[in-house]
């Protein structure tokens, strides 16, 4: 079983939304956007403890009673012949799976508000046909649907103790005893009646059973006598068990401290529950903002069994951590943003193959991405380090309104695009104009900065629909001969960019208009264009090379010197209008 899609009418938030769904879905948004509700719009569906209450004049979007709630889940069964889920839905189901369209099937809870009851009614459909969905009828209160979902919601204030005792029976199934613990057991039980024995002869037991019946009998004239007896004999010993931690090499034993630790012993306990039970309902977690209390290392160790174990087949996660999604991958991305009404936007996202070794790396710089409003992506930390300096100085609070500069060194820009632009985050690109010499041929240049920039503009195309830019030739080499001066070269090559840059003036400007921005030459050259003399007094005579030969450490001593003044030229500047799409719009209408 493949989960495929959801769509919520008219419930809370949501006035109507549709989202692509995996097997392991994430979903994040600024708070108060609904990321609950969307928890709970499935837990409706799904779970017959949630359903059973109906839905109340609340749960209707805007309190509008007279619109029917609509709440939809499709999955994909093409994979019957080798899934046990699907193949147990089919077998469920029965007449309500038709001959055609065999590979979809719709689950779906719908509600009329009933004055007279003041709640909304729901009622269970299925089927393969979304326009011809039949009703599920109820056993009591049961329906078929309750025999074949379990939903485990986790909410961010998961309690070890509560779970712990809310499942011990479950735990330690008595019913499971062998020889060898039923003899044990009987031991323990003896033990527990010599162990009241002993608590019962102690004088100071004795002197406050005393007291406490004549203390009780003064309010309450009766025939009886207050003792005092552990529990350990009268619930079982097993009542009394809570887990403590105890050290490699080390005798003591210590409590479980740290809401950090407690959780993850908790999830630990649901971990072990969820593969030990019986029977064959499809477990499908709805897990509300675990990062809460849990460091940065449990986060990404959690991130682990989440997108890893078997245990989390199905899942829907609610997150404001990026650290969570280190591991993603063939995950549904659903951001849940708000225009005039709450709207939702969702990618399926899988690491490309040519990122598979460097998934982490792809996975930490997109996932913090992924919470912002507007993202500038940089081609490396030297652009990163003095475009966060001019902001700084500039609109400090630029990542308060929803900003973030990402540099997507050794990874490329495509794979950030892609995403970022489906879930409708803002995305812009700044990258230098490059060339790069054909293997084999010194003098023939590939257009790779302009190049990038098309392929860039048409990132939803087959690549190979994108016709490649024909290389130019450059001959720095001394005529008739094998060699040549570098500082030749340098400038030939200089002076080919910019020809380039003017004779593909109009592709540039179609390139800005979709927020693609090409540098004249490098940022080096941008930047000396803008405040060179200023790079003079702080870098030496030739501040352009200064930077080039050692990037990012060079860029760094030179934005620790720039003052606002310095950075306010290079911001109002055209050749950095990339940087002022990540502030607010006052400063773009009066220096732009």
């Amino acid at each position: 079983m493949i989960l495929n899609s959801l769509k919520i009418e008219n419930f809370r938030n949501f006035l109507e939304v549709e989202v692509n769904l995996s097997n392991q879905n994430v979903i994040f948004g600024m708070n108060d956007m609904g990321k609950t509700n969307l928890m709970y719009a499935l837990r409706y569906l799904l779970d017959r403890d949630m359903r059973k209450n109906g839905f109340r004049e609340s749960d209707f979007y805007k309190s509008q009673i007279g619109k029917t709630i609509r709440i939809t889940l499709g999955v994909d069964l093409s994979d019957r012949g080798n899934s046990n889920d699907s193949k147990h839905i089919i077998s469920k189901v029965g007449g309500a799976r038709s001959s055609d369209e065999l590979d979809n099937f719709f689950f779906q809870v719908e509600a009329t508000y009933d004055k007279s009851e003041e709640l909304g009614i729901p009622k269970l459909y299925w089927g393969n046909k979304i326009d011809e969905l039949e009703e599920i009828a109820y056993d009591g209160s049961f329906s078929p649907l309750d025999k074949l979902f379990k939903i485990v919601y986790i909410d961010p204030t998961i309690d070890l103790t509560m779970t712990f005792s809310k499942n011990r029976k479950k735990l330690f199934d008595q019913t499971k005893l062998d020889e060898h613990d039923i003899s044990i057991s009987k031991e323990i039980k003896d033990l527990g009646v010599q162990l009241n024995s002993k608590i019962s002869s102690m004088n100071i037991i004795q002197s406050f059973q005393t007291l406490i019946t004549e203390e009780y009998k003064k309010l309450k004239e009766e025939n009886i006598n207050i003792e005092m007896k552990s529990e350990l004999s009268i619930n079982g010993y097993f009542s009394n068990l809570i887990p403590y931690i105890k050290r490699d090499n080390d005798d003591n034993i210590y409590p479980t401290a740290g809401d950090g630790r407690k959780k993850i012993l908790a999830y630990s306990l649901l971990n072990h529950l969820i593969k030990a039970q019986e029977g064959n309902r499809i477990i499908i977690f709805l897990i509300e903002e675990p990062e809460n209390s849990l460091h940065r290392s449990m986060q990404i160790a959690l991130s682990k069994q989440l997108f890893s174990s078997e245990v989390y087949q199905y899942f829907f996660l609610s997150t404001h951590s990026s650290e969570l999604l280190y591991e993603m991958d063939n995950a549904s991305l659903i951001r849940i943003y708000s225009k005039e009404t709450t709207d939702c936007e969702s990618y399926i996202y899988r690491v490309d193959d040519e990122y598979k070794n460097v998934k982490k790396e792809l996975n930490r710089s997109l996932s913090t991405a992924l919470f912002a409003e507007k993202v500038l992506l940089v081609e490396g930390p030297s652009e990163k380090v003095l475009f966060e300096k001019i902001l700084e100085e500039v609109h400090p609070t630029y990542e308060l309104d929803g900003g973030y500069i990402l540099d997507v060194s050794g990874i490329k820009f495509k794979p950030y695009l892609k995403v970022l632009k489906k879930l409708s985050i803002d995305v812009v690109v700044k990258t230098d104009n490059d060339l790069k010499a054909k293997k084999g041929q010194p003098k023939v240049f590939d257009l790779i900065g302009i190049q990038r920039c098309i392929n860039l503009l048409h990132i939803d195309s087959d690549d190979t629909d994108i016709e490649a830019l024909d290389a130019v030739e450059i001959d720095y080499f001394h005529k008739g001969k094998k060699t040549f001066t570098e500082s030749v070269k340098i400038k030939k090559i200089k002076d080919k960019k910019i020809e380039l840059y003017n004779l593909y003036s109009a592709q540039i400007k179609v390139l800005k208009e979709n927020q693609i921005y090409l540098s004249k030459l490098d940022l080096e050259h941008d930047l000396f264009e803008v405040i060179g003399e200023r790079m003079k007094q702080l870098l030496g005579s030739n501040p352009v090379k200064y930077l080039q030969d050692h990037k990012l450490i060079n860029m760094i001593e030179l934005t620790n010197d720039l003052t606002k003044d310095d950075c306010l030229k290079i911001i109002t500047h055209p050749l950095f209008e990339s940087l002022r799409k990540l502030v607010k719009h006052e400063l773009n209408r009066s220096n732009g």
